[in-house]
């Protein structure tokens, strides 16, 4: 039996691949949007090549959506990044660069497919946002950009509960992936692996994949009906 309609986000690398796994095995329908097809991906997933991060191309994509009267009952966000903007003193563009990656493309699409949900009367939206919301030591537009997804999160969910639509985020501290800074830095076990597991992880590992999307797919089931505007800090005690 397939379950609901699922749409994830950056489905197709990192921490997506493990998210679509754990949706088709569990028999949900699910369509990813990346960069690129990712092969090795079960060939049951309706994989869609676009660039959330450029607007105009989201939209066209949103367009041929509608077009075909596709929609989802279940949408999970797993883009973002700093875009190698790590100074403090980014320029107001580059500012509003890393929000269209974090926070900008999410709001096109959740606009496109709320309606479909609001008349449903069920809905989830699952944000995946990042220690770097209350990280300071993390890149200052980085940061403003998960900081302002973790409000946009609180405040919509109050518009949303009503049509039993729940809305939330997860925080992840840093996760064991395949070339990640971090994962690098843990597998050289080099200075800065070392001190930043004294001072920020006193669980004294990185989180593994699975103790971050098992915590999602919680929050896209019926049962995770009170958690509206829910932010899952999912950090190993981080800060």
């Amino acid at each position: 039996m397939i379950k609901n309609k699922i749409l994830i986000v950056g489905g197709s690398s990192g921490l997506g691949i493990f998210l679509t796994n754990l949706y088709v095995k569990n028999k949900y329908k699910v369509t990813s949007i990346s960069r690129n097809i990712n092969k090795k991906i079960n060939e049951n997933v309706n994989q869609v090549v676009c660039d959330v991060s450029n607007i105009n191309q989201l939209k066209k994509c949103l367009k041929q959506f509608r077009k075909n009267k596709i929609n989802f009952d279940i949408i999970i966000h797993n883009v973002g990044g700093s875009k190698k903007m790590y100074d403090f003193d980014v320029s107001s563009d580059g500012y509003k660069d890393v929000w269209e990656t974090n926070l900008g493309y999410m709001i096109e699409i959740n606009n496109c497919f709320i309606p479909y949900m609001k008349s449903k009367k069920w809905g989830r939206i699952v944000h995946i946002s990042s220690s770097a919301a209350y990280n300071f030591e993390a890149p200052v537009a980085y940061s403003s950009a998960k900081a302002a997804l973790n409000t946009y999160v609180s405040s919509i969910s109050r518009r949303l509960i009503k049509n039993n639509i729940v809305v939330s985020a997860v925080c992840p501290g840093p996760i064991e992936l395949p070339n990640r800074y971090m994962s690098i830095a843990q597998k050289k076990n080099n200075n800065f692996w070392k001190n930043y597991k004294k001072n920020h992880l006193p669980i004294g590992r990185m989180a593994k994949p699975t103790e971050i999307i098992s915590v999602v797919y919680f929050l896209t089931s019926k049962v995770a009906s009170y958690c509206s505007g829910a932010i899952w800090n999912v950090d190993g005690s981080e800060y």
